[in-house]
């Protein structure tokens, strides 16, 4: 676990920072504002783990296509299609259990929309930190 985290590229860390921090705002909210915060921060906490997921497959996903050339669009395409319907499934799958909130676990993926607007504000204060 600890060889994942060191090689992955600096973005990546960045980003799932973002991810990590969105989180614990969408787990906040939902332990002073919902009726069941177990039911909704379960949502959250899947919805974030496939957030973080997703950041680091897209990553090596655009690793990858960067080397192959001519067939890199349809490896785009393949690979986000597939990402996409993972995350169908897993929705699919909390609907139909009610183990966990699906638009909480919404709430927890959309960190990666999150994180991409905070990541610039993450780097800058990293480089300012760094020197």
């Amino acid at each position: 676990m600890i060889r994942f985290f060191k090689n992955a590229d600096g973005t990546v860390k960045e980003m799932w920072l973002g991810v990590l921090v969105w989180a614990a705002l969408c787990e906040a909210a939902s332990v002073w504002w919902v009726e069941d915060p177990l039911y909704t921060g379960l949502g959250v906490l899947i919805g974030c783990l496939m957030a973080l997921a997703a950041v680091w497959h897209m990553w090596k996903v655009l690793d990858t296509a960067l080397d192959l050339g001519e067939g890199a669009q349809k490896y785009l395409m393949v690979r986000s299609w597939g990402r996409y319907l993972v995350f169908v499934l897993v929705f699919a799958a909390l609907m139909l259990t009610k183990w966990a909130d699906p638009l909480a676990a919404f709430a927890g993926l959309m960190g990666i929309k999150a994180s991409a607007y905070l990541q610039p504000f993450v780097h800058k204060y990293q480089e300012k930190k760094r020197r």
